[in-house]
């Protein structure tokens, strides 16, 4: 018996070397090295004989993507089933690897005719956003009345800046269930509990915080100061969520240079108002609209920027007019207010108002409509007044003229109102035909009356 078991265990390592062998010689032979799988062969559980490695991969995502995935509540009722995954796998590399990695069972699939059974995870690379929308939207998830669960805060628009406490909700987390069902897909099970609980997300803070409670603190000490913006009807004042995104993030109270800059430039968005449009009703009753022009006010934002800064980092109360590098008359407006000088071209009229009251009314002769010399439209303002000026320039013809006037009021570039002696009459259409080279005419008796009542800065609107 001990020869014969010695035999036996000769002819057995005999026959292992010589499978081995041939298995070895197998590996190297073109049979094996070919990019296709040998007969009877499964990959994960699909049919991949005589496949190629691309065939096999658009066989295997195709038999994976028409699974059914079957989710169960606690007591085995089918609570969701999936299909149509809509998914690409990360298996190339597997693939190709597979018959390398099982050798000698794929050797014993060539001479013994064998099962060769290969299983490697079915890695998910991208999913269809269709797939996703089904099913963080399936009624299970999508519970309307649920809850999320809330971290405990500062509540900052309240004067002494509360904690208010966290809350535990009960809504679950539809994108953590979804990559937990993205696992089973890899993993091949195509059927699981879902236990709602598993899924709610905790608050991840909570009012004993300590960072929460050390925040508090510098809310405290920091966002009680008040920076207010004089600008006329609309001054305001910053509330704390402003002044605290104008703070640095290390709680250290200072200003931050870049977040403060970007506020001032959206203040200069909303507020700069020099040459823009205004709609509005004159106070002779006259709808207007006007647009371009020099009047009104402009945000200087460096020196804006900088001042803001000064003011934060002084944790004292400010209120003050933002710093202008142009300023209209009075105080801030949008509009130009109840004191202005309102030139008609239409009607060939000069109105002046002041504080809303009619002081002034007197007609007129503005640029020549006819050769183009016609007069600026817009709103500007009145920058000089001059005294015994001799106006020089040159007519549509070429030629030269000068021009003494006793009363100037210039209001932008050679264009102002002036005594012109040498008309006999003002007002009605003679601007048509013979128009000024782009001044405002004036009668010589009324122009004093004019020039001693209005002041340098004044708003002078122009309109047809």
């Amino acid at each position: 018996m001990k020869k014969l078991a010695i035999v036996v265990i000769i002819l057995v390592v005999l026959a292992m070397a010589a499978f081995i062998g041939a298995s070895v010689a197998y590996s190297s032979s073109s049979d094996f090295r070919s990019d296709s799988f040998p007969e009877n062969t499964t990959i994960n559980g699909v049919d991949c004989s005589g496949l190629t490695y691309d065939e096999a991969e658009a066989k295997l995502t195709e038999a994976w993507n028409d699974k059914h995935i079957i989710i169960t509540g606690k007591l085995s009722e089918t609570v969701a089933d999936f299909t149509d995954l809509g998914c690409t796998y990360d298996i190339a590399d597997a693939l190709r690897s597979a018959k390398d990695d099982n050798k000698l069972r794929a050797a014993g699939n060539h001479f013994l005719g064998s099962p060769l059974n290969i299983s490697f995870p079915m890695t998910v690379d991208t999913y269809s956003e269709d797939f996703k929308e089904r099913v963080i939207t399936s009624p299970f998830l999508k519970q309307d009345e649920a809850r999320a669960s809330e971290d405990a805060y500062v509540d900052i628009t309240d004067p002494d800046f509360p904690i208010v406490p966290e809350v535990y909700g009960d809504k679950p987390d539809a994108d953590k269930f979804f990559a937990d069902l993205i696992h089973h897909i890899q993993t091949g099970e195509i059927k699981f509990t879902y236990d709602e609980q598993q899924y709610y997300s905790l608050p991840k803070v909570t009012s004993e915080d300590k960072e929460l409670k050390e925040y508090q603190e510098y809310c405290r000490k920091y966002l009680t100061q008040e920076i207010t913006y004089e600008l006329g009807e609309e001054t305001f004042t910053l509330t704390t969520e402003q002044l605290s995104s104008l703070l640095k993030d290390d709680m250290s109270g200072e200003a931050d240079e870049e977040a403060v800059e970007k506020y001032v430039a959206s203040l200069a968005e909303k507020y700069d108002n020099v040459g823009i449009t205004r709609n509005f009703t004159s106070l002779s009753g006259k709808q207007i609209s006007v647009s371009g022009g020099s009047y009104g006010w402009t945000i200087d934002q460096k020196k804006e920027a900088a001042q803001l800064t000064a003011d934060i980092n002084s944790h004292k109360d400010v209120s003050r007019e933002p710093v202008f590098s142009v300023s209209g008359y009075g105080e801030y407006s949008a509009d130009v207010g109840d004191t202005y000088i309102d030139v008609d071209i239409s009607a060939q009229t000069v109105r002046y108002y002041r504080n809303g009251a009619l002081v002034f009314n007197s007609p007129c002769v503005t640029g020549h409509r006819n050769n183009g010399t016609t007069t600026y439209t817009g709103t500007f303002y009145i920058l000089n007044k001059v005294r015994n000026v001799v106006l020089r320039g040159e007519n549509v013809d070429g030629s030269k003229y000068e021009s003494p006037v006793k009363y100037w009021l210039g209001f932008w570039g050679p264009q102002g109102f002036h005594d012109a002696d040498w008309r006999g009459s003002f007002g009605g259409s003679i601007w048509i035909n013979d128009g000024s080279h782009g001044c405002i005419n004036m009668p010589p008796s009324l122009m004093p009356s004019l020039y001693n009542s209005v002041e340098v800065g004044m708003p002078v609107v122009l309109h047809y």
